[in-house]
């Protein structure tokens, strides 16, 4: 990640040593290092505190405070130095060369103060707008801050002055792939990758061919990387992870408990696989349902198949069919199906399907035979780096002449990218034709606005995700006015014992009307069990 301008002076001094001529006097430096060195240090970094402290010289401790980061860092001790080097620049930035405010700037965002690495930066700029290195350390620090449009725009204002600039070009592929624009991102990689051979060119080329759906592409390339660090191998792990999450056969066993306050009762379990010939992506899966409520117990049956590719580069298309089997005491058959086709559109994706369903939620439902047929459309666009808009439409048609217009909003910004951290809102506008009774809930002139915040967190060995909501509904259903504050939430923790399993424990549940078909208050819980070959 870091350019060999930017060794930390622990790995300069370490290279130094590596070239010296004269092996026993290499030698016995290196046991005089070894031994008295840790001890020095401390004295010296006591030392320069307690200068800091006495001194009443109001520029001085600039100058000190710089001395301190440098002897923290050699000891690798990189939050204290970042604090050192703050407070230098803070006292007399002015007393230090552009190179050093640059170096320090460097520091600073080894210890995540991105954003005061940043403003150093721009200061740097704004008295030196030709200074590269500090154009090329602003746009890599904007990337990893999550800035990525202006990490774009300083990367591409770099390549201006050095078209060919290795560093430059990289840190625009890789903020190019984090915003989603893998088409404008892939001939970059290639170019570094042909070039240079560059491994995290090859990573970056690798996760965005997986992202376009080129699967075959994507593994030929994974398997011709080879680390040759310790950072390097931590990076191809985590690719082949997610290759092997995006890549791999595997199995998903689930069962959810489902109750309400209307006193259904829902026992489902489902069994998930999916699998891939080369760019093509197969799935079947059967699912299990016992339900009951206070005067009935049914059950139905569900098996599907599905497959999903890449048609062109912009386009990728997928189609189901199955078949439902109901059972209350005599046994029903109905075909199920689905079709969907997803495009690129500007920064995001805009699609549009059809689904043949029948529902089976409820005891009552089973016993009503409802089928319904949708088609829909929806459109998902990131209008910044963290700010992006969800807006999805469907018409329902339903098998007792009931019909419904569906239309969902959602507006959301992420707070902090690591752990994911969001707030948002979101619109939902839900009215049937009329009341049937069949069993579904089927309200006139639905409307909800709800505000959630989420978190998501996730580690070697574990991951978790937490979504609270609160907020307004109102309806009318057979002539009477409804209208309630709701709230309610979701959440989910996994665990990784090993690589290519994980075991999840998930809860939902609320009052919000609209989050289950029966349209009462809910809850849910179950576990999941992921199982990659």
């Amino acid at each position: 990640m870091y350019s060999s301008s930017y060794l930390r002076p622990s790995q300069m001094a370490a290279k130094r040593r590596k070239s010296h001529s004269n092996v026993l006097r290499f030698i016995c430096t290196l046991a005089i290092l070894v031994t008295f060195s840790p001890v020095m240090a401390a004295e010296t970094v006591d030392t320069l505190e307690s200068r800091i402290k006495s001194t009443s010289d109001r520029s001085a401790p600039a100058g000190l405070y710089k001395q301190l980061g440098d002897q923290l860092l050699a000891q690798d001790k990189i939050t204290e130095a970042a604090e050192a080097f703050s407070q230098a620049l803070r006292n007399d930035r002015d007393r230090f060369s552009t190179s050093e405010r640059v170096q320090i700037a460097v520091y600073l965002s080894w210890a995540d103060r991105l954003k005061e690495a940043a403003r150093e930066l721009r200061a740097v700029l704004a008295r030196e707008p030709k200074n590269l290195e500090a154009r090329i350390q602003l746009a890599r620090v904007l990337s990893w801050d999550g800035d990525l449009s202006l990490a774009v725009e300083e990367a591409e204002t770099a390549l201006k002055e050095s078209p060919e600039n290795r560093q430059a070009l990289l840190i625009k592929a890789d903020a190019l792939q984090w915003q989603g624009r893998y088409r404008e991102a892939i001939p970059i990689y290639r170019q570094l990758v042909e070039k240079y051979n560059d491994f995290d060119a090859r990573v970056g080329l690798s996760r965005s061919l997986l992202a376009t759906g080129d699967r075959s592409a994507a593994i030929e390339n994974t398997t011709s990387i080879k680390a040759a660090n310790s950072r390097q191998e931590r990076e191809l792990e985590k690719l082949t992870d997610a290759m092997n999450r995006e890549t791999r056969p595997s199995i998903d066993a689930r069962h959810n408990r489902y109750t309400d306050s209307d006193h259904n009762r829902l026992n489902r379990y489902s069994l998930l696989s999916s699998f891939w010939i080369d760019n093509y992506k197969l799935g079947a899966a059967f699912r299990h349902t016992d339900a009951d409520d206070k005067t009935r117990h049914n059950r139905a049956e569900d098996l599907s198949f599905t497959y999903y590719s890449h048609v062109t580069d912009s386009i990728a298309a997928g189609l189901g069919l199955g078949f439902t089997q109901l059972g209350d005491g005599h046994t029903t058959n109905f075909p199920t199906g689905q079709f969907r086709i997803d495009t690129r559109l500007f920064r995001g994706t805009a699609g549009a399907n059809i689904n043949r369903d029948v529902l089976s939620d409820t005891a009552e439902l089973i016993e009503s035979r409802i089928r319904m047929t949708s088609v829909g459309l929806y459109l998902s666009q990131p209008l910044t780096d963290r700010f992006s808009v969800y807006a999805g439409y469907n018409y329902k048609n339903f098998s007792d002449g009931n019909h419904a217009n569906d239309l969902q909003l959602v507006s959301q910004y992420s707070i902090y990218l690591t752990p994911r951290i969001t707030i948002g809102h979101r619109f939902r506008l839900l009215d049937f034709q009329k009341q049937t009774g069949s069993g579904y809930f089927d309200p006139n002139d639905y409307i909800s606005n709800r505000a959630f915040a989420s978190i998501y967190f996730e580690h070697r060995l574990f991951y978790t995700y937490l979504e609270g909501y609160a907020g307004y509904q109102t309806f009318r259903r057979n002539g009477v006015a409804s209208d309630d504050f709701i709230r309610g939430g979701s959440g989910s923790i996994g665990l990784k014992p090993v690589a290519n399993l994980a075991i999840e424990l998930n809860v939902e549940g609320g009052n919000f009307a609209a989050g289950s078909t029966s349209g009462f208050s809910y809850f849910i819980i179950g576990p999941r069990v992921l199982y990659r070959f």
